[in-house]
């Protein structure tokens, strides 16, 4: 299976208007229907709505499945959750109180893989399809793909 590109991502570059939402809930069945109305992304909380558990990779799952892409907002600016977020397939990660280059710089060496970053390789993930399609191909579609938002 052939790694997707981000529909978010080449809407922006080429210059169009993407519309999303931004859910609170802890529903896959929500994020899914957000998709089938054609929005273009979802923000997915994870800074004010406490989800210590699989509900954010569900809720990601539900959005791969209909076609927007999953955006998930970490609670805090730590290298682990931006990886976490990415291995579990959001198209996206938002990082709340990034303050300067520094703390921009950092969280994209977080979600990048070399020579872009310092992202560890964790194949066996949503993201990287279980392993079946891992590899350099993986990391490749990856750093090309993957949205970093401060």
């Amino acid at each position: 299976m052939e790694f997707k590109k981000n529909s978010l991502r080449e809407k922006i570059r080429r210059g169009e208007t993407a519309l999303g939402t931004a859910l609170y809930s802890f529903s896959p069945a929500l994020i899914e229907l957000a998709g089938y109305t054609g929005l273009d992304f979802c923000r997915i909380d994870n800074e004010h709505a406490w989800r210590q558990d699989k509900s954010a990779e569900n809720m990601i799952r539900g959005a791969l499945l209909s076609g927007i892409c999953p955006l998930l907002r970490v609670d805090r600016d730590n290298p682990y959750l931006v990886r976490k977020a990415l291995e579990a397939g959001a198209g996206g990660v938002i990082v709340p109180h990034v303050h300067d280059q520094k703390d921009a710089e950092e969280i994209v060496q977080a979600a990048k893989f070399p020579p872009f970053g310092k992202r560890g390789y964790g194949g066996l993930c949503l993201s990287g399809q279980w392993g079946v399609n891992g590899g350099t191909k993986w990391m490749e579609w990856s750093n090309a793909e993957t949205l970093v938002i401060p």
